[in-house]
């Protein structure tokens, strides 16, 4: 029998890890009206985005690293670290110097304001999985 991670489509496999339950509501609605996109997970905080994210092992992964329980910036670089197939982009609505650099030194370039209109997330997000040889042209 094949896992579900072992599926693969031509969608781009999402996994969001969002704890503010309505930007969590507006983020999932949105990617769901997305034909090339397939949200394969949702988890409300660093516990669940890791372990979710390791079971369903999506192409991206979509992050607010400042959650609630603290962990958020240690799942990152877990993640990160652990699924290196895995694009990481970061959205959070704390864009500051310090939180850049700490990213950035993860090897993560992809951080985004949660002020960012609709149209450029989704153009960020196909851009990001553009480099995967899957998605590559």
């Amino acid at each position: 029998m094949v896992s579900p991670n072992q599926i693969r489509t031509n969608r781009i496999r999402i996994f969001l890890a969002e704890d503010h339950p309505q930007v969590q509501k507006q983020l999932i609605a949105r990617l769901n009206r997305e034909s090339d996109f397939e949200l394969v997970g949702v988890a409300a905080d660093s516990f669940q985005a890791s372990q979710k994210a390791q079971l369903h092992q999506p192409d991206l992964l979509l992050i607010d690293p400042i959650m609630r329980d603290g962990l958020g910036l240690s799942t990152v670089r877990q993640l990160h670290a652990s699924l290196p197939n895995m694009i990481v982009v970061v959205l959070t609505a704390v864009v500051d110097t310090t939180l850049k650099i700490r990213l950035k030194d993860m090897g993560l370039e992809r951080i985004l304001s949660k002020g960012i209109p609709t149209s450029e997330l989704l153009g960020e997000l196909r851009s990001a999985v553009s480099t995967l040889p899957r998605f590559s042209s």
